[in-house]
């Protein structure tokens, strides 16, 4: 476990149990509104949510059809969290770059504003491909920012923040991750920026 993992895990720990009403769970909030109308599911599929959070979003899926709904985050409080609120779901720990799934074992795979977490993006993605069913879809919400204010994000916030916020995708940096995948629908409008793929 890096050092950008261990402060991910002190700081989402710290404030899982009211994790809704913070900044960062308000501005997340937007991305799983819009992200939710991508995430088209139905009666019988697997879906798995990366970076789950406070499992917010996987339970607005699981409202959609009657779905086997799995999710997984780097803090054992926030999945604590995700347990008791939601029961009829399944959460484990994990890092979202070594999934404990068999191959071909999902529908759908969706990440909301964790991706920049993650030490390494490549593996996030090599384990999606890896985990979907042939013709599966992977549903990836990031913030994006124009680019004036992405290098001021670059060089003098992210620097100082604590909660290993590793990097920002632009839409095109973005796009090069899904090798493997065909680009089915993508948004991008605001700080909000979505892309959906069909594994190929």
């Amino acid at each position: 476990m890096n050092k950008h993992e261990k402060q991910a895990i002190e700081k989402y720990d710290s404030i899982s149990a009211y994790y809704d009403s913070t900044f960062d769970g308000k501005f997340t909030a937007r991305f799983k509104s819009k992200m939710l109308e991508f995430c088209d599911v139905t009666d019988g599929d697997r879906i798995l949510d990366v970076g789950c959070g406070s499992g917010s979003l996987l339970y607005a899926i699981s409202q959609k059809a009657a779905v086997l709904a799995h999710g997984v985050d780097i803090s054992p409080r926030m999945i604590n969290e995700c347990r008791n609120r939601y029961t009829n779901l399944i959460f484990d720990v994990s890092n979202g770059e070594n999934l404990n799934f068999p191959d071909g074992n999902f529908d759908m795979v969706t990440i909301c504003c964790a991706l920049h977490h993650l030490n390494n993006p490549e593996n996030f993605f090599s384990e999606a491909r890896r985990v979907l069913k042939p013709g599966g879809k992977l549903v990836v919400a990031e913030p994006w920012f124009p680019p004036g204010i992405r290098h001021f994000v670059d060089f003098v916030v992210s620097p100082l923040m604590k909660a290993g916020d590793n990097r920002l995708f632009t839409n095109k940096k973005l796009k090069r991750l899904f090798a493997g995948f065909e680009i089915t629908a993508q948004y991008k409008k605001g700080f909000v920026q979505i892309l959906c793929g069909q594994l190929s």
